[in-house]
């Protein structure tokens, strides 16, 4: 109840999300931007050409002085004809301009007895003619407006009296590569808002069902750098006291719960599982622990890549589950790190999932977890193939492996509704590749020195 209490009161907006994905398809926004602008002004300049008006002043004078005080009514009963369908009814008559397209207008001057007459057209001879048609078709409606006054032609019909008016098609253009651009943040924010990919932990907390043990801050690789190993001098003190908080919520765990294996696993690929399992069984080692890792990704090995190590032909997994070699000709001993052993996989192999179904592979496990304290093994990525599942059947426990902003929270809990029908127990999630994470791990700034100068203290243990 309160968990469901927490995912409906999930309406927080976290900026910092928004922000990153925003960056991540600006390309993509700026690309329709200037393409939806590009389109505009092509068919703009196409379809909407210059406009030209042809204008005509007119002066509303009295009949006789018996009119005089009411100009003002007069000019209004005028300009209401002059803009009425009246008129546009009685120029249409007119063959020559019954087709024409333009409008007519009429307005008065400002505090006199002027009338200026306007036609538009897309052209001076049209403009001129629609300006002409009106005049002549005024004079049949007066009856509509008889008073004591009259309208006095001021100008002539004169190109002198057409002006041109540009259109302003790479304004328009500009406005709609804006609007396009704004419809694009405001739709990429809304997906923000709306989605359920998991972008910190404290929403993960909310809407997984699992606990989450922690972040792991994205860490750029340095130049021919196969992994981001605390067994590095080089690696970033924050990292490493990530792994090491990571690792004791994990051991905390099994060790009450009695349990030896541990598979570590995500949804899909690329989501660094391999290096968050190889750190884990470098930090169990370092703490006096014997350490088994064991690489059942028989279709994407990555262990081997990581440690930069040549797997000799007949020394990989596949190769002792089909009983070409012994446990012993397959096990690498880092001599390094007292107590860290792992085997590796040298390259895929086709259909796997036989051999991890094999009861030998369950009770390869079993052997090994009787002479080493814990047994972490990387497997394929249970959104893609069943090798993972087939796995949990035989393991204790499962951590999974979350990218940031990369997962749904729906896939996360459908995979841990799988993983709990095996019979494994989810020990919980760690958010991997985290940018803009605060968590109580630390800051780099802050303590940079301090996690270096304990880094190297245990490396000289």
């Amino acid at each position: 109840m309160e968990q469901q209490i927490n995912r409906q009161g999930n309406t927080s907006i976290d900026v910092s999300f928004i922000c990153r994905y925003l960056w991540k398809n600006i390309f993509v926004i700026l690309m329709c931007s200037c393409i939806g602008g590009i389109l505009a002004y092509v068919g703009m300049d196409h379809f909407s050409g210059s406009t030209y008006i042809a204008t005509m002043d007119m002066a509303m004078i009295s009949r006789d002085n018996s009119a005089a005080g009411n100009v003002d009514s007069a000019i209004a009963r005028n300009l209401n004809v002059l803009n009425s369908e009246m008129l546009r009814e009685q120029m249409k008559k007119q063959e020559e301009v019954s087709s024409l397209p333009g409008t007519v207008s009429a307005s008065q001057v400002p505090n006199t007895n002027l009338i200026t007459m306007s036609a538009s057209a897309g052209s001076a001879e049209n403009a001129l003619r629609l300006l002409k048609s009106a005049l002549t078709s005024y004079p049949t409606l007066t009856a509509y407006f008889e008073s004591g006054y009259m309208l006095r032609n001021l100008t002539g019909l004169s190109v002198q009296n057409i002006q041109k008016q540009e259109s302003k098609t790479i304004l328009n253009a500009l406005l709609a590569s804006l609007l396009i651009m704004a419809a694009g943040v405001g739709l990429t924010v809304f997906y923000c808002i709306s989605t359920d990919r998991i972008h910190n932990r404290k929403q993960a907390s909310e809407l997984l069902d699992m606990r989450m043990l922690g972040s792991l801050h994205f860490m750029k690789k340095r130049k021919n750098q196969k992994a981001i190993l605390i067994s590095d001098p080089g690696t970033d003190g924050v990292y490493v006291e990530e792994i090491d908080k990571l690792t004791t919520q994990v051991q905390s765990y099994m060790d009450q719960k009695g349990f030896r294996t541990l598979m570590v696993n995500s949804i899909c690929e690329n989501e660094g599982k391999s290096t968050v399992a190889v750190n884990l069984a470098l930090n169990l080692a370092r703490r006096g622990k014997k350490v088994m890792l064991i690489d059942a990704d028989m279709r994407r090995p990555a262990l081997a890549k990581i440690f930069d190590y040549t797997v000799d032909k007949n020394k990989s997994l596949s190769d002792l589950l089909q009983g070409k070699s012994s446990l012993q000709e397959v096990r690498y001993i880092d001599k390094k790190i007292p107590g860290f052993m792992c085997i590796f996989q040298k390259s895929a192999i086709a259909e796997p999932d036989k051999f991890l179904e094999n009861k030998d592979f369950k009770a390869l496990l079993k052997m090994i977890s009787r002479h080493v304290d814990y047994v972490v093994i990387d497997t394929p990525p249970i959104g893609i193939v069943r090798d993972a599942e087939i796995v949990a059947g035989a393991v204790d426990a499962a951590l999974l492996t979350v990218r940031q902003d990369r997962v749904r929270a729906v896939e996360l809990n459908d995979v841990v509704d799988v993983l709990d029908d095996t019979g494994v127990a989810v020990i919980g999630g760690v958010l991997n590749m985290a940018k803009g994470e605060r968590n109580s791990f630390g800051r780099k700034k802050r303590y940079g020195r301090y996690y270096y100068g304990y880094d190297n203290r245990k490396q000289g243990r």
